[in-house]
């Protein structure tokens, strides 16, 4: 190949990996430390960004020069090879996929420490080592057109690596779908959990970004998880064994009955026929029924109703026949729904379940908010896990 006069004395492309509007990349050759290199070479501009992106999440940069006409940059070589052509080997899958998006966010997060945003974020500048990483080649460039949209530049990069190229530019809409019809599972946890996803960049302000982008990685996470469980055959909600309390996360040491096990309970009653077992329930409704009538004569009755009604702030007995109106919780942490329950003098029990959400966030309750419920009766809360 030909040498400029002055430019390749001691650093020598030998192959041109990419080219574009902004410059050249190739693989050469450090001639005095007989080492492998990146070479970006680029037209020579007066005013040329100095601001560059410094951490673990790009190659770093050995050396610079420029000529008359051309200036060039040296990045240390980590085998490997580009992004946008590791995408056309092997198409990824969806938990693959997020999995790289996780290093994407992390990207994106030290370059608005070290740089500020605008990174350019791109098949063609992200460099794929052999361990798995992702590395920033351009590092000092600037994008104005990247910055507000981060987050959909990631789900377009997803697309391509798992379907391949593209010769429009998709709706975002679609390239969520279309990601969301890849998984073999519950479509509406993944599409829900994308969308929201994408919703929070385009509510994103610029003094919130940083959080944005924290927010953004645990709900990828959260749904890598998610994916890698339920691909495992495990199901999404935790389901308590006999004798066995499975649902020990920390929130509540009481075990955990779940509707599957409630169910799974009553197939398991033997040796009743239907007459028998008519008999003995209402057998019981007479004991019970009985035993109410007894209460209520005991002079002790009246004495609960009064402490009860001391405890709550002097509410009336015509008010606790009516029913206690069941607060909304949905949103809060179990902790928070919790308190609320207590002082509205009632008692919850819950159910795990996958989500996008926080862990230890009410998803849904039963009865809704607003019903009026006797204060025996247990309201039910879904957490997310």
């Amino acid at each position: 190949m030909h040498m400029k006069k002055g430019l390749y004395e001691r650093y020598v492309p030998d192959m041109l990996l990419h080219e574009d509007e902004i410059g050249q990349l190739h693989r050469g050759h450090d001639k005095i430390l007989k080492r492998d290199v990146l070479l970006y070479i680029f037209p020579r501009r007066s005013s040329y960004p100095e601001c560059m992106m410094h951490g673990s999440s790009v190659l770093q940069i050995l050396d610079r020069g420029e000529t008359e006409n051309e200036a060039f940059v040296v990045l240390e070589y980590i085998p490997g090879l580009l992004l946008g052509t590791a995408a056309k080997s092997r198409a990824l899958s969806l938990k693959e996929a997020l999995g790289m998006a996780r290093q994407f966010v992390q990207i994106l997060q030290e370059a608005s420490q070290t740089k500020g945003r605008g990174l350019l974020f791109t098949k063609n500048n992200l460099w794929l080592t052999e361990t798995g990483e992702v590395k920033v080649i351009n590092s000092w460039a600037v994008s104005e057109e990247a910055v507000g949209r981060e987050i959909s530049d990631m789900f377009r990069l997803m697309h391509y690596m798992m379907f391949g190229e593209v010769k429009i530019e998709l709706p975002l809409e679609q390239v969520i779908e279309e990601m969301s019809l890849s998984y073999p599972g519950d479509l509406f946890i993944i599409r829900k959990s994308l969308r929201a996803i994408w919703r929070r960049e385009q509510k994103n302000r610029a003094e919130q970004y940083e959080r944005m982008l924290a927010q953004t990685l645990e709900d990828i996470t959260s749904l890598y998880h998610y994916i890698k469980k339920t691909q495992a055959g495990l199901r999404p909600f935790s389901v308590q064994e006999e004798g066995k309390n499975t649902t020990s996360h920390g929130l509540l040491s009481a075990p955990l009955k779940t509707r599957a096990h409630v169910e799974a309970k009553k197939r398991k009653v033997p040796g009743l026929s239907p007459k028998r077992l008519a008999a003995v329930a209402l057998v019981a409704i007479v004991c019970v029924v009985a035993f109410a009538f007894a209460q209520n004569d005991k002079p002790s009755s009246a004495k609960s109703v009064e402490t009860i009604s001391q405890e709550t702030g002097g509410q009336q007995s015509e008010e606790n026949k009516a029913g206690v109106e069941v607060p909304d919780v949905e949103g809060l942490s179990l902790q928070e729904a919790s308190q609320k329950l207590s002082e509205s003098g009632l008692r919850y029990k819950y159910y795990l379940e996958s989500s996008f959400f926080k862990k230890g966030t009410v998803l849904k309750q039963n009865p809704k908010p607003g019903e009026k419920i006797p204060r025996v009766e247990v309201v039910e809360l879904w957490v997310s896990e």
